[in-house]
């Protein structure tokens, strides 16, 4: 059976839980309701809450960093450190400034694009080889700290909640379908 992690880039704790940054961890929320009718392990690891799937055909790992989103890699260093997962059947779910609110999108590869997350899953892992799925959340104004901006609250839930879906789904597309008909089907507009 093979085994594929999913793990969302965000940071631990209540004070975090609605903010952009955090916005992969709705995506894990959401693909958990999708997989709710399947057996579910849940434990927790000194880097990560794990949260498994089992599948007729695969397992799916749904994985929480508990390290904050600047040490990401230390949780999926520590995963891939374990036999039973590789690299071409991990996703990396992060936010991204350079798309607009409501936009997702797939690539194989790729580099950090300044996200201090895939910064640092790349530097642990040492390659920008892997399967990345990046959520929009739009531009700070020309004035306003990044910092700030990516640790403030989502304003238009209704339009992030609608790409969380559709993220949720394309995670399972990617599973299923593989990574090039997933890109021709998620990396285009998304109609709220």
């Amino acid at each position: 059976m093979d085994n594929w992690i999913i793990l969302g880039v965000g940071n631990p704790g209540d004070k975090y839980a609605n903010t952009k940054h955090n916005v992969p961890w709705w995506i894990l929320d959401n693909l958990q309701k999708k997989l709710s009718l399947y057996k579910k392990y849940q434990k927790k690891e000194k880097n990560y809450l794990e949260v498994r799937f089992d599948l007729d055909e695969y397992s799916i790992y749904t994985i929480y960093p508990t390290t904050f989103v600047n040490n990401s890699g230390l949780a999926i260093k520590d995963l891939l450190d374990k036999d039973k997962f590789s690299l071409d059947k991990t996703i990396v779910i992060s936010d991204d400034i350079n798309l607009e609110e409501g936009r997702i999108r797939i690539r194989r590869k790729g580099s950090s694009g300044g996200h201090n997350g895939l910064k640092s899953i790349i530097n642990h892992l040492g390659t920008e080889n892997f399967v990345r799925l990046r959520v929009g959340i739009g531009k700070p104004h020309q004035n306003e700290d990044q910092i700030k901006y990516v640790l403030s609250k989502v304003k238009n839930e209704k339009l992030v909640n609608k790409s969380c879906q559709d993220a949720s789904d394309a995670c399972i597309n990617i599973i299923e379908n593989g990574i090039t008909k997933s890109m021709e089907k998620f990396n285009g507009e998304i109609d709220v």
